[in-house]
């Protein structure tokens, strides 16, 4: 009669352990970030009449929890602009400039079409200046052989601004600044920088 007693004690014991196990797991899954996975917890019943009371204590887990569509994004932060364009969009903006467009003309007709002008990402995380999230980007000279970095940018993601790094101070300068300072117009070679 004492194993019996022993065996119906390990067979609640485990009942419940059981239970709160996935309980646990359901939880754990109701607030894992992914939008895609709709996890379903079956909680184990028991046949035994004690262990059936014991998991009864206990609220089995709602079959689907419902999640946010995942082209909803969360507003940003307080005292941060929101993003009004993204990385591609910003990249797109840099290369429609007058003078990257001129360059990348330059630089297929110099190489025979060897070469090619591009974008290259120097930093995937924003730099933060100001108050505002900028994309870094270099334009670069593309070959077989290398990328020739030309000029450095940053690209607003909360508005249409575009600067200018400039190599030779270590400032960033203002697009208009950089036209009339640097004559990127005139620009015919990497040799050409400044």
């Amino acid at each position: 009669m004492e194993l019996s007693k022993q065996s119906s004690r390990k067979l609640v014991v485990a009942g419940v352990a059981t239970t709160v196990v996935a309980l646990g797991l359901a939880a754990w899954f109701a607030s894992a970030p992914s939008a895609e996975s709709q996890v379903q917890v079956k909680v184990p019943v028991t046949p035994s009449a004690s262990a059936s009371s014991a998991a009864s204590a206990v609220k089995p887990a709602p079959a689907a929890v419902p999640r946010k569509p995942a082209d909803i994004k969360d507003p940003p932060p307080p005292g941060e602009p929101p993003a009004i364009r993204t990385k591609e969009q910003g990249a797109a903006a840099l290369m429609s400039l007058p003078e990257l467009q001129a360059w990348s003309a330059l630089i297929e007709k110099n190489s025979n079409g060897k070469a090619h002008g591009g974008l290259l990402e120097y930093d995937p995380v924003p730099r933060k200046l100001n108050g505002k999230n900028y994309w870094q980007f270099s334009f670069v000279e593309n070959s077989a052989e290398s990328a020739l970095r030309w000029e450095s940018f940053l690209v607003s993601s909360s508005d249409d601004e575009i600067l200018v790094e400039d190599a030779s101070s270590d400032e960033v300068i203002s697009l208009a600044r950089w036209r009339r300072e640097k004559h990127p117009s005139k620009r015919t070679s990497i040799d050409s920088s400044n």
